[in-house]
């Protein structure tokens, strides 16, 4: 093979590696949003919409916190602080929609109605309030690339994804080998049956919804830093989150990752052969695809009530 053939071979390569990483770093990000809809899921049996609109408020509190100083502080104090924003949010929403459900013991659908328009009252105050022209962050860092042999990686993408990376091993660690974890799945399973075990579960679900408030804010600032603050940006990558915890298996937060990275990384390659029109198509087929092909998602966990 002559030089010029191995240096066109070489570049095929590196191309195909540079859209592999940025499919990863891509699907760390759907990861955070596919574990925030999977969580909540997992023990209420709902797809928490809200949490679209949760993460473009998120990502406007992240911008202005930044905003209000001369010099804007390090971008983990604003994550740390979008973050407990979120909390907050998040259980103030549950206390006004989603509590009084509970008491009633109310079907199901009902937490889906009052997602949807919790989700579109959000919006739609964002919209009243700001324009659609997205807000930029300060420069986190000088220069936007740093070079790994012939490959180019983004250091923004690298960021979210180191980020995204800690906090889900932190999550897996504190459902899987934990007591806390212990009692989460337990209400999971049977929410009835952990009330005789001793399990307050009245307090896990305050803590199911601020850790779903938490990755709303740190999804909304990593995301505001690289597409820029609007009202729809939640909205946006929402469907992506829920198409993601659907292939994984609805509730299941394993499977929810392993979709999220999954669906990053062919969204990128597809995105590269076939242009960035036909993408949102080829998500949704690809989601209708394990449907019906292997309906309990990934992760191989089935119940009927979650299908």
């Amino acid at each position: 093979m002559t030089s010029s053939g191995l240096s066109s071979h070489q570049h095929k390569i590196n191309m195909w590696l540079q859209l592999l990483i940025n499919g990863i770093c891509l699907g760390a990000v759907y990861a955070l949003i596919a574990v925030g809809f999977a969580i909540v899921f997992s023990v209420l049996k709902f797809s928490n919409f809200a949490h679209g609109g949760m993460i473009s408020a998120c990502a406007f509190m992240g911008y202005f916190f930044q905003a209000r100083f001369k010099t804007a502080p390090p971008i983990w104090v604003t994550i740390i602080v979008t973050a407990l924003c979120g909390v907050v949010f998040a259980l103030f929403l549950d206390m006004i929609a989603y509590k009084s459900i509970r008491k009633h013991k109310s079907p199901n659908i009902y937490y889906f109605l009052a997602s949807l328009t919790i989700s579109i009252i959000i919006t739609s105050i964002l919209n009243v309030f700001f324009s659609k022209n997205p807000l930029a962050f300060p420069m986190i860092f000088k220069t936007t690339t740093f070079s790994v042999g012939s490959l180019k990686v983004s250091k923004m993408d690298t960021m979210i994804l180191v980020i995204s990376v800690v906090i889900l091993v932190a999550l897996m660690f504190l459902i899987n080998k934990t007591k806390i974890g212990l009692a989460m799945r337990a209400v999971a399973i049977n929410p009835d049956t952990s009330k005789l075990m001793g399990i307050n579960s009245s307090l896990i679900l305050v803590m199911i919804f601020s850790i779903a408030g938490s990755l709303a804010g740190v999804s909304g600032v990593l995301l505001g830093c690289k597409y820029g603050v609007y009202p729809d940006l939640g909205q946006t990558m929402m469907v992506k989150g829920f198409i993601a915890s659907v292939i994984g298996g609805l509730g299941s937060l394993g499977g929810a990752i392993a979709a999220a990275f999954l669906l990053g990384i062919i969204e990128m390659f597809w995105t590269f052969l076939f242009g960035s029109l036909s993408t949102p198509v080829m998500t949704f087929v690809v989601m209708l695809l394990f449907l019906f092909v292997r309906p309990q998602g990934i992760s191989g966990k089935f119940a009927k009530e979650k299908v």
